[in-house]
């Protein structure tokens, strides 16, 4: 069944022919979810660390009920038992405090409908330390499950559960994109072609060498050099015919000098305007950890509402996403598996600019 987002508006629609529940998840928590779901998943080598927590809203009893989910709250885990979303009787204190704060007695118009996680194990299906939680806190019939799978290329998936007849199945009916875009059905925004509306300084980026920076821009945006072609008008003179060709001669020498000192000073200024908005990457070894750090003064850094890293660790790569505040704090630790790490980091300081810089570490 495809999915539908056209009723109620704002909401995507999970629903499948005869199941007792249908799920109305909110759009903006799609998007957040993924964010923190990216989060995750980014913070740990290899597999990633799985993140959870409690599904926010509201149930409209009938046949089919309505869940209706317009938050969540994230439960933090301590992984005391690895990257699985799996808790202890030390760490569990947390998800029931959030359990209790959220019960319809407390909460009326908004409490807990269900629980999520996300799933970077093999297979996509609850696991049993799953459903003792969810036959603990959430053993209503309407209450549901939401199973997230993040990828590292492409769009992260999500699938629910719910109870039939007291059990919930083995694998979810229905999986969906968890990214707005695609639950829509809209277009990607256009990318201009490659090398157009770009400043580039080709250096290289073996670590303690200096780092390749891109400035990039989305639309058009003026040239920092132009020169016009010299016109000659013809004309005929009936005396001093003779200096014309000296006379000519010497401006061709003076529009070359000119125009060659144009493109020196352009390239000049087209390389300083690039320095400015370096990020500054730079990697040093910490015990068993590299310490990646970038420039907090560099206008890019400080403008940007949001960035990406991209870490390729022996040939996984693996998406972070930073916000203003990981932006400002200037540096991150990362757990190296392989002796050679790529680091790309995208900062986006106004609407259609992105600075892109790349650095390798090698031991």
């Amino acid at each position: 069944m495809e999915p539908r987002t056209q009723d109620p508006a704002g909401y995507y629609v999970w629903e499948v022919p005869g199941q007792s529940v249908v799920v109305h998840l909110r759009l903006d928590v799609v998007d957040r979810l993924a964010a923190e779901v990216t989060r995750g998943f980014g913070s740990v080598p290899k597999r990633g660390a799985e993140v959870g927590g409690f599904l926010i809203g509201t149930v409209r009893p009938g046949v089919p009920a309505i869940v209706r989910i317009d938050d969540f709250e994230p439960v933090a885990c301590e992984y005391r038992r690895g990257p699985s979303y799996l808790f202890t009787e030390e760490d569990g204190v947390a998800l029931e405090d959030g359990w209790l704060r959220l019960q319809p007695s407390v909460s009326p118009s908004a409490y807990t409908v269900g629980y999520f996680r996300s799933h970077t194990r093999d297979g996509f299906s609850l696991a049993p330390e799953d459903l003792d939680l969810l036959d603990r806190f959430l053993p209503g019939p309407a209450q549901v499950a939401l199973l997230i799978k993040p990828y590292a290329t492409k769009v992260s998936v999500g699938g629910f559960f719910v109870r039939e007849h007291g059990e919930f199945p083995e694998a979810t009916p229905l999986e969906f994109p968890l990214r707005r875009r695609e639950l829509l059905g809209e277009e990607p925004a256009p990318r201009a072609p490659l090398g157009e509306g770009r400043a580039e300084r080709p250096t290289s980026s073996i670590a303690g060498e200096p780092p390749q920076t891109e400035f990039r821009f989305s639309g058009d945006e003026p040239a920092l050099l132009s020169a016009a072609e010299p016109v000659y008008a013809k004309s005929r003179l009936p005396r001093g015919w003779v200096w014309f060709p000296v006379i000519f001669l010497f401006l061709l020498l003076g529009g070359a000098l000119g125009y060659e000192l144009a493109l020196t000073v352009g390239a000049r200024a087209a390389a300083s305007a690039v320095e400015d908005l370096s990020l500054s990457l730079s990697v040093k070894k910490s015990g068993d950890n590299l310490r990646l750090s970038w420039s907090r003064r560099s206008p890019a850094v400080r403008y940007a509402q949001r960035g990406l890293l991209e870490i390729d660790d022996g040939g996984y790569t693996r998406p972070v996403t930073l916000d203003t505040a990981q932006l400002q704090n200037g540096s991150l630790i990362y757990r190296s598996v392989s002796k050679s790490v790529r680091f790309r980091m995208t900062v986006f300081p106004q609407a259609r600019v992105s600075v892109v810089e790349t650095l390798e570490w090698k031991q």
